[in-house]
Parts: C-alpha cells; structure tokens; sequence
C-alpha cells in the first residue's frame, strides 16, 4: 500500500469535514450546499496552492447533473478512407491484428482497431510563408472540410505554437457540453498538416434520468492525490460527458469497445493541454 497517498487521502478527508462543519455549525445563512460557499471555495484554492495547483479560470458553484449518454465510436470503412484521403487509387493493406494502413508518395494513414484515424505528411516542402494562429486554424478546418469531416459538433478546445510547430486540439461537443474522451488533433507547420488523429464519438441517445455528482469545488480536491496536477496552472474547470473503456469493469476488451454510456463528470483542462477528468458521485 502506498501510505504516503492514504495518508493525503485521510487529510484532505478530514479536511473537508471540518470545513463543512464550520459552515453548518457557525453560519447562520441557508445554505443547501456548503461546498459551493465562497469561503468553502476560497479555501479549496489555498489547499490546491499547497500543491503548485493554480487556477486561472471561474470555479463553477452550482449543484451538478446530466443525464447518461449513450455513445459509440465513430467507424469509417476502407474504402471510405481510401475515398477521402487519396481519391480511391491506394488500398489499405493490413500491417497486423487491428491496424491497417495506406499510402502514396509521402502520404499515410493508419486505422488502428477500426476507431483511431491517423494521417502523416513527411512532405517537407514549405507551402506558407507565414504561419500564425489564424493560418493554422484555417489550414486545420479547410483540411477537415477537404477530407469530409463535418465541424458541427466540435470546438477548438486547446491551441499552441511550439518553435513554429502549432499543436491544435478540436473536442466534441453536445448542445454546449464537452464530450470525452474524443478528440481531433492536428500538428501543422509551414508545410502544412503534418499529423492529424482522430478518435470520436457519436451520441445514439439521452437517459431520462439525472445523475448528479460532487459540485466542482469538493471534486478538485482530488488533485491533491494526482501527481499530473502539480506544479500545473487549471485553464478550464467545466461539466462534460465522459466515456472511458478502461474505467468500465464490465468490458473485457477496452480496445474492441464500440459503444457505452458516458456519465457526468468534471472535465479538468490544463495550461499544458492535459487533462484530468473527476467523476466522483
């Protein structure tokens, strides 16, 4: 067992306690959630701060719920693929157990156990004189448009320029909710798109009744057990979907998962683009 993280366990619980046993106990006001209280807030960043946690962004203060959704990987067929990246003149060619690629020139993509898509350009002919955020968002959305891939639910969640490389991240969205885990990445440079990868998830329906779970300030105390959280600046705290196969015990095999239920969880998004994602009821 690892005693240095159950003893940070039992602090933060206790810790916790007292602090809403202070507000039940001396605070004459109704308040039907102590945790999300200014004070109960204010204190919740000092302990993070303990940590190198800092937070750069609005802690919401509300009582949380969302309905269950129900998911599935988005699956596109061979010769979709082949249609859309080469004009249909390759075919994929099964490398192994689950990944099949294809190629032309210095063009190639890979599908890895049906869901994820990866496409790389080791063309290094320089197409743009000048790149800045605006070109890469343009070059990203005309490169999504061009290969069939519609943008109406997904939203530019992170973008940076790494030594005239930009790094762009694109999340799913339902009715102005992030949905995760999904993603569509993109590596661009002067030459143009470089990288591209993408593992999506298309909603089949909405449960009909809500769950809810821990209100923002009480979950975000979790990251004081979490490593990945130190020494890190919180760009966005906000509710989302969240589906991940490897949480689920009822999944024998989180690789050949083509469907599930996401839950309410908060989405916790860093200056470094990492992510961590609480879940807790």
């Amino acid at each position: 067992m690892d005693w240095s993280k159950a003893k940070t366990i039992l602090i933060i619980a206790f810790i916790v306690t007292n602090l809403l046993l202070a507000h039940v106990l001396f605070d004459n006001e109704k308040i039907d959630e102590p945790t999300i209280k200014e004070s109960f807030i204010e204190n919740v960043v000092e302990l993070l701060k303990s940590k190198n946690i800092k937070i750069n962004c609005k802690i919401p203060n509300t009582q949380p719920s969302l309905s269950m959704m129900n998911v599935e990987y988005e699956k596109k067929g061979i010769d979709e693929i082949n249609n859309s990246f080469f004009g249909g003149k390759t075919i994929g060619v099964e490398q192994e157990e689950g990944k099949v690629e294809f190629q032309i020139n210095k063009e190639k993509v890979t599908l890895l156990d049906g869901k994820t898509l990866i496409y790389e350009n080791s063309d290094d002919g320089e197409k743009y004189a000048k790149l800045d955020r605006e070109k890469a968002i343009s070059i990203a959305e005309d490169f999504l448009a061009e290969k069939g891939f519609s943008m109406d639910d997904m939203k530019l969640s992170f973008i940076k320029n790494d030594n005239g490389i930009y790094y762009l991240e694109y999340t799913k969205i339902y009715e102005g909710l992030y949905v995760e885990k999904t993603y569509t990445k993109f590596e661009i440079d002067k030459c143009g798109v470089k990288r591209f990868e993408r593992l999506w998830l298309n909603t089949k329906g909405i449960g009909e009744n809500q769950i809810y779970i821990s209100t923002a300030p009480k979950a975000i105390l979790g990251l004081l057990t979490m490593e990945e959280a130190y020494e890190k600046t919180i760009e966005d705290i906000s509710l989302c979907y969240y589906f991940d196969p490897f949480k689920h015990e009822d999944v024998n095999d989180p690789k050949k998962t083509r469907e599930g239920k996401a839950i309410p969880a908060w989405r916790i998004q860093f200056d470094d683009g990492s992510k961590i994602f609480l879940d807790e009821y």
